[in-house]
């Protein structure tokens, strides 16, 4: 699971990842220091770990982490090559969600591509954009199928896609093996001044990369007030981290192996089997069965023997639906 963090240049899209990754990416006050993409790994936040930890004493700890990447900044014409647009646009279509980043911070010092702050306009262009470059691509596989008489279906199809792009719609039918960019779920976030500046903001996650930067070090308590009085969302990061995870449908399960208690994020309705190939391909390879224990259990217990003995164990088959929270035991040849 990947997420994309996309948007004009200089609308803070590296420093945003290298919050959510404390990377270092560079960062530089002119459009295109991102030229190939940056990738690094966002840790989860996770209560439950922390308890499980208590009980098992682990001396390693893993916490759950979803890839994020980092895509340089379209521009208009990006569709047609404009600033490599070709090869941006690619990195996009590799991944699961979005973070479209619009700036709503006036800085001199951090030039705009059109030298004003118009967000409608900016996102506009941005998913002009991801609509031009699927219609492309439609079209292209329209030429490849037109005179075959087994696609016919799928031609019909192709064919209100391409209208539907056409109006700026986000297409109703799908092809399976036709990804486009316009269909992948998305996240807008708000880029504000740290002061609050901007009041009037239409619908989307509020977040100043400034602020941000600046209470790197202050407790939580301290960061939700100032984020409070700049008009932001108060949970920051970690609310927009908790909003990636509800629109890709992730949930955790836990293992306790060895010295290491470690958390795993999976998508909902994963089944045990392909939980296990997660952890390593030779446990979903010679899955045999799973034993799953409750998170609560286990902390209620006092001890994975303990919560065994009390019957909070189950033994599950292959088909068996992993539910957030669940501690997984694989047996496997």
């Amino acid at each position: 699971m990947k997420i994309g963090i996309i948007g004009l240049p200089n609308v803070g899209k590296s420093s945003l990842f290298n919050l959510l990754t404390k990377a270092n990416a560079q960062v530089a006050k002119f459009p295109f220091t991102t030229i190939d993409r940056n990738v690094g790994m966002a840790v989860i936040p996770d209560e439950r770990l922390p308890r499980i930890v208590e009980i098992t004493r682990s001396p390693k700890v893993t916490y759950p982490a979803v890839e994020i990447v980092d895509i340089a900044g379209l521009i208009k014409g990006a569709a047609q090559g404009e600033g490599l647009g070709n090869k941006f646009l690619a990195h996009i279509r590799d991944v699961d969600l979005v973070l479209h980043v619009l700036r709503y911070f006036a800085d001199p010092d951090i030039p705009h591509t059109a030298e004003t702050i118009d967000t409608r306009r900016d996102y506009e262009i941005v998913r002009a954009e991801l609509f031009l470059s699927d219609l492309d691509i439609v079209e292209r596989r329209v030429d490849k199928i037109k005179k075959k008489a087994e696609c016919r279906e799928e031609m019909t199809k192709l064919t209100r896609i391409i209208v539907q792009l056409g109006q700026g719609k986000i297409p109703e039918d799908r092809v399976p093996d036709l990804p486009l960019l316009s269909t992948i779920p998305e996240i807008l976030v708000l880029n504000l001044d740290e002061d609050g500046k901007f009041k009037d903001v239409p619908p989307g996650y509020r977040l100043s990369v400034k602020l941000e930067e600046d209470v790197v070090d202050f407790t939580e308590s301290e960061k939700a007030g100032l984020r409070r009085e700049a008009n932001l969302e108060p949970t920051g990061l970690r609310g927009l981290v908790d909003q990636c995870l509800k629109a890709l449908g992730i949930i955790i399960f836990y293992t306790i192996k060895g010295e290491e208690t470690r958390g795993w994020p999976i998508r909902q309705g994963t089944k045990v089997i392909d939980a296990a190939g997660k952890i390593h391909t030779d446990l979903q390879e010679g899955f045999i069965k799973a034993e799953v224990l409750k998170c609560d259990d286990l902390v209620r217990s006092g001890g994975y023997a303990e919560a065994h003995h009390a019957g909070c164990t189950k033994i599950e088959g292959r088909d068996y639906v992993v539910q957030d929270g669940d501690v997984i035991l694989v047996k496997f040849r």
